[in-house]
């Protein structure tokens, strides 16, 4: 990559930045801009906007979810699996934007609690937050699966407390597939275990996050993996366990700009050894609710509204998304089956 190569990139971003656009794209990597003399200035730039928290530098695909999430300014929003924070700094900046009947010099009066399981990511994760000066910012430090309710039982009726959030953000802890472009070694070293292994941690978070979610609230579920065992089935049995109390939200009219397929309702389960069949031995493992929805029960769920987005469409990683509503509240066995 050389400099002339980059010139009317970086004569856009600039153009952009002035402007005060949200994000822009270099066709450049980490490696290039700190290696290249030529960009020494705008590493320079990158590191100096980056350290007073004025831009964050992260993969553009992974900006997505947030921008499903339809958060307004006073929303109190939980982001599940935070670490190390780029989505909650979107978060942040959706939160504390002026809202039109706010006057100069208010505090913004929204909440984001950015949690992550792990102590020392947890601890990035305030690091990375603090350069935004944001007053309406919380890190907690918990496994999210077992994130507080925050409430009883509703009066006993075998119906969890109906959530104190507006929207939820559960970007959970995936294989990684979809960024094998940038991590080769994620592919060689690829089986069904991975998944296999992460689906019921990535079920009981989802069910979580949608205990904590009010009714009539938005909870988008993400993951940087493309196989259908931490997607499609994932939500499939999320939806199942809603019993009714969650809905797919169809925003295929929504950032008509961007490129993805719909989501897939059949696919294959495979074994350690990529076998179709189950063994006995591998019950535990392949939960149920890892295989495809009956034919009879595919068109109920609307999976065809997840959105993937594939690398070689627009030149991104690969990324899952999908967007769900709370029309009532959910039933009590629906988060301690998850867990």
């Amino acid at each position: 990559m050389t400099y002339n190569a980059l010139l009317p990139e970086l004569q856009v971003l600039l153009q952009l930045h002035a402007a005060g656009e949200l994000a822009y794209k270099l066709g450049a990597d980490r490696r290039q801009i700190r290696k290249t003399p030529q960009l020494k200035a705008l590493h320079e730039w990158l590191l100096a906007h980056t350290e007073s928290g004025a831009i964050t530098r992260q993969e553009e695909v992974s900006m997505v979810p947030p921008l499903f999430l339809d958060v307004h300014p006073g929303h109190i929003i939980l982001d599940m699996c935070a670490a190390p924070g780029s989505k909650t700094a979107q978060l942040l900046e959706m939160v504390t934007a002026p809202a039109s009947t706010s006057t100069a010099g208010e505090s913004p009066e929204g909440l984001v609690i950015a949690n992550d399981a792990n102590r020392d990511r947890a601890y990035l994760l305030a690091h990375q937050c603090r350069r935004t000066a944001a007053p309406c910012l919380c890190v907690t430090w918990c496994a999210a699966q077992l994130f507080p309710t925050l409430g009883p039982d509703a009066g006993g009726k075998g119906t969890v407390d109906k959530g104190i959030f507006d929207r939820v953000l559960a970007d959970v802890p995936c294989s990684g597939d979809g960024t094998a472009r940038k991590a080769p070694n994620i592919w060689r070293m690829w089986s069904t275990h991975g998944p296999l292994t992460l689906h019921p941690l990535q079920l009981s978070i989802a069910a979580r996050g949608a205990a904590l979610l009010k009714v009539g609230g938005l909870m988008v579920y993400s993951t940087c993996s493309l196989c259908p065992y931490e997607d499609e089935a994932v939500i499939a049995e999320l939806l199942r366990r809603g019993k009714g109390g969650l809905e797919l939200v169809d925003v295929t009219h929504e950032l008509p700009g961007l490129k993805r397929r719909k989501g897939i309702s059949s696919w294959v389960v495979l074994d350690d050894k990529t076998q179709v069949y189950v063994p006995e031995a591998l019950n535990q493992r392949l939960r149920r609710s890892c295989f495809p929805p009956t034919a009879e029960e595919a068109p109920g769920l609307h999976l065809d509204r997840c959105m993937r987005f594939l690398p070689h469409d627009q030149d991104t990683g690969g990324f899952f998304v999908a967007v769900l509503r709370k029309v009532s509240a959910v039933t009590a066995n629906m988060v301690s089956d998850a867990a």
